[in-house]
């Protein structure tokens, strides 16, 4: 049970901040692809940095800070991981999804 209790933790403070600074004037945001085997790249525009943590279908949590230029989370397991990034120019806030090979 304290397992369930922190990860609806970490989902309930990743969500608020979605409703608050969903709609941002930033016009790029990480793009996140598909790395090697268990891994997902994560694409930083030009003048941003971004810290982005994961979670993948078996709630695996893999967490990263990144400059410009790509990075990686890697050690998910095989399906759909979704991650969230927060960055240092609005909208602030960024989340997306990957099938993770």
């Amino acid at each position: 049970m304290k397992k369930m209790a922190v990860r609806t933790a970490v989902a309930s403070a990743v969500i608020a901040p979605a409703m608050v600074f969903g709609a941002g004037t930033a016009t790029a945001v990480p793009t996140l692809g598909v790395g090697a085997a268990g891994e997902v790249t994560v694409s930083v525009p030009a003048g941003e940095s971004w810290t982005c943590f994961g979670f993948d279908s078996a709630f695996n949590f893999k967490t990263g800070a990144f400059g410009v230029g790509k990075g990686t989370l890697s050690g998910f397991a095989k399906g759909n991981a979704t991650v969230f990034c927060f960055g240092n120019a609005a909208p602030f806030f960024f989340t997306g999804s990957v099938m993770v090979t």
